[in-house]
């Protein structure tokens, strides 16, 4: 149905675009409860990856979910990954100077490098909450690579970090003119989907995702948090 989202761990996406056969990426899976819900709905391939090893050992498996103990940023080397105590673990460092954190040395590769491993071409659907790493890891792509994806759903960190917002601002202009729709699902940046225009999506139901899904979504996060849901 045209118009129609679905939100799975605040990531808003169509899923008209996604059926049985598709390929989905998630980066920074987690717990897999992102995989695990679109194996459930599409029954999809899978390709998941989560560097913190207590995360990776605890997501169930599954003979469609590709699972790599990688983070994927702007370059193939190791890393150290700050594990915080209070919030997800990220490549960037502490928010404050005292901010408790340990670190855990993790191997890091390209997008391209993880598409190498896995043998993925088209992503159908790209899901990305990389904690802060979505920056870099955008800028490195080519423009071939962006364009391969037919929807990106990213949360972005300038919440967290605001330095980010101008880069923030950069990389929508350039998937703009990659020819990508950019639609905010949220006020703060942590919910924005780049729908491919090779999708066929035009720009009257653009409109309204832009207004009457977007706000609607609003009302219903407000609803759920008035009723402690």
């Amino acid at each position: 149905m045209l118009g129609t989202t679905v939100e799975i761990c605040n990531h808003s996406f169509l899923p008209r675009f996604v059926d049985g056969g598709s390929v989905v990426v998630d980066l920074g899976a987690n717990r897999g409860e992102f995989s695990h819900a679109i194996l459930q709905r599409f029954g999809c391939r899978v390709v998941a990856v989560e560097p913190v090893e207590k995360l990776f050992q605890s997501i169930e498996r599954d003979p469609r979910l590709q699972l790599l103990p990688v983070a994927v940023g702007a370059s193939n080397q190791t890393i150290a990954m700050n594990v915080f105590h209070g919030r997800c673990a990220s490549a960037l460092g502490p928010v404050v100077s005292d901010e408790p954190s340990t670190t855990q040395p993790v191997e890091m590769v390209t997008l391209a490098e993880l598409r190498r491993r896995t043998g993925v071409g088209q992503i159908d659907l790209l899901k990305m909450d990389i904690e802060g790493a979505e920056i870099e890891l955008l800028e490195a792509c080519s423009d071939d690579e962006l364009q391969s994806v037919m929807q990106m759903t990213v949360e972005f960190h300038e919440f967290l970090y605001p330095e980010q917002a101008e880069a923030v601002a950069r990389i929508k202009h350039r998937m703009r003119g990659l020819g990508f729709w950019v639609l905010p699902f949220s006020l703060d940046n942590t919910n924005v989907l780049f729908l491919n225009r090779k999708t066929g999506v035009g720009p009257i139901e653009v409109a309204y995702l832009r207004s009457i899904v977007r706000y609607g979504l609003g009302i219903v996060r407000r609803t759920r948090r008035m009723f402690g849901e």
